[in-house]
């Protein structure tokens, strides 16, 4: 059972690193002096977000959704984690 909380700890934890990742760049495309590779990352979650629909909200909203969506996955991933 310990190594099925472990194994849930850690995928969510790449599931949580990999939204970051995402809402940094979200957040980095609504202004224009962000790093290119930055933005890239932005256009990348404006690709994915569209492909579910999502493009009817704003650029802000979606930022913060996912913001908001990380922490509650990392929060996830804390609780999960077995405990001594």
């Amino acid at each position: 059972m310990r190594a099925l909380m472990w194994l849930m700890t850690v995928v969510l934890m790449v599931l949580a690193v990999a939204l970051a990742v995402l809402t940094l760049g979200a957040f980095a495309s609504l202004g224009s002096t962000a790093p290119l590779w930055l933005r890239s990352v932005g256009s990348l979650e404006h690709a994915v977000s569209g492909q579910l629909g999502l493009s009817g909200i704003t650029h802000f909203a979606r930022a913060v959704g996912l913001a908001v969506l990380t922490s509650a996955l990392a929060a996830l991933a804390a609780y999960v984690k077995p405990r001594a």
